[in-house]
């Protein structure tokens, strides 16, 4: 025998689940709860093998609720039985530690076969929720493959420009040894030019040096000769000075 609890705020949803479940000989309902927090006393007053849970639910969400079951209560597995259809939700529950997901369009059926599978320890999706995951994953597929070929491209490009820097390197190299070997060639060819000029160079700095020794002596002479007249009023000062003092 399968112990169900159902968790919803509305109780109109208890009737239609009643309905459902009620005459499966397999399957028992033991208790109704309209949020999360009753929920969690009444699983661990009860003990359910499976709870039918809502997620929008005042005082506690039913993700939050499905969070703590699953934590504390190991035993007792959790099926969503929800409006919301939007991604982040089926993957809270996952993450939560929810069993199954399913939306209250499903059909009495296919919720109590779900029901039957979540208890042997399966998880279930809504038929309508695989419809729609596989429409995405084909797409993924498709954009997949797109990325795959775009990637082969790049791999085949970056091929070409390793090549082609491997071209350009080889040709700079070349182009080094042609210059390096013209080089060589030229100050052969003009080593002894190279050293005639080395020559001139050495007198010129010879030169240089006796032009500024000149320039050097001319500049003592000038001041000579600037200074003479002066000198020579000194003299005659100092002889007229000595000529009064014998006088």
């Amino acid at each position: 025998m399968i112990r169900v609890l159902i968790v919803d705020d509305q109780k109109t949803i208890h009737e239609v689940l009643k309905s459902y479940l009620e005459t499966e000989p397999d399957i028992k309902i033991v208790g109704f709860a309209v949020d999360g927090q009753v929920a969690l006393q009444l699983v661990e007053e009860l003990k359910p093998d499976l709870v039918l849970m809502d997620l929008d639910m005042p005082v506690m969400d039913g993700l939050t609720a499905t969070k703590i079951i699953s934590e504390r209560f190991v035993t007792t597995k959790v099926l969503i039985f929800t409006v919301q259809d939007d991604d982040n939700y089926l993957y809270g529950a996952l993450q939560a530690g929810a069993k199954g997901y399913f939306l209250k369009t499903t059909s009495a059926k296919e919720l109590v076969s779900a029901i039957r599978h979540v208890h042997q320890g399966y998880f279930q999706l809504g038929l309508d929720l695989i419809e729609k995951y596989i429409y995405k994953i084909l797409n993924l597929s498709s954009n997949l493959n797109e990325i795959y070929q775009l990637n082969k491209r790049l791999d085949l490009h970056e091929k070409e420009m390793t090549r082609f820097n491997n071209q350009l390197k080889n040709i700079q190299i070349k182009i080094e040894q042609v210059i390096d070997k013209d080089l060589g060639k030229i100050l052969k060819e003009n080593r002894d030019l190279f050293g005639q000029d080395t020559k001139i160079e050495f007198r010129l700095d010879s030169l240089n040096q006796h032009i500024h020794t000149l320039e050097k002596r001319k500049n003592v002479h000038i001041r000579f000769i600037w200074m003479y007249p002066l000198v020579l009023s000194v003299l005659n000062i100092v002889l007229i000075s000595l000529l009064l003092r014998q006088n």
